[in-house]
C-alpha cells in the first residue's frame, strides 16, 4: 500500500486501544494501529468498522430465537438451550483484508452450551450488544 500524500510505503503504526461496555457484554481491543508512512502520513484505521462488524459476527456464534415458545435454540444444530448462562472471555482476531496486521479484541460476554451438541454461543439477548460494542470500539471514518 502506497501513501496517497506522497507516494511511499505505508505500514501499520501502533495506537491505543480501548475499553468499551454495552448491556451485557464488555470488550478490550488490544490496539487501534493507523497506516502511515515513513514521513508521517496518516492513510486512515488498519482495521475499518465493516471488516470488523463482519469478522465479529463470524467468529462468535449467536443463538437464534425459538418462534413460538420464546427463548433460545442452538445456531449449530436446533436444539433448545437449556443450560445456565455464565460469563467467558471470548477473544476475536480482526484483521486487514491483506492480513498484513492483526489486532485482538477480547469479549467478556454470557454464553450457553448446547446440551446436545456443545457448542458455545451468546445467548439472542446479548447479539446487538456484541455488535455495539465494535462500533464503540472501531468507529467509522
Amino acid at each position: 500500500m502506497d501513501c496517497p500524500t506522497c507516494g511511499a510505503g505505508m505500514s501499520p503504526d501502533p495506537a491505543p486501544g480501548g475499553e468499551a461496555t454495552n448491556g451485557t457484554v464488555a470488550a478490550v481491543l488490544e490496539s487501534r494501529p493507523r497506516w502511515r508512512c515513513v514521513n508521517g502520513h496518516d492513510a486512515g484505521p488498519v482495521i475499518d468498522h465493516e471488516r470488523a462488524r463482519q469478522q465479529v459476527e463470524t467468529a462468535v456464534p449467536v443463538a437464534r430465537r425459538r418462534r413460538l415458545r420464546g427463548g433460545d435454540v442452538c445456531v449449530a444444530c436446533g436444539s433448545v438451550l437449556s443450560m445456565p448462562v455464565r460469563r467467558t472471555v471470548w477473544p476475536v482476531t480482526l484483521t486487514d483484508p491483506a492480513r498484513r496486521a492483526a489486532v485482538t479484541l477480547t469479549y467478556d460476554v454470557p454464553v450457553t452450551r448446547c446440551p446436545s451438541c456443545g457448542s458455545s454461543q451468546v445467548p439472542t439477548r446479548s447479539a446487538d450488544d456484541l455488535l455495539a460494542v465494535v462500533d464503540e470500539l472501531v468507529p467509522r471514518e
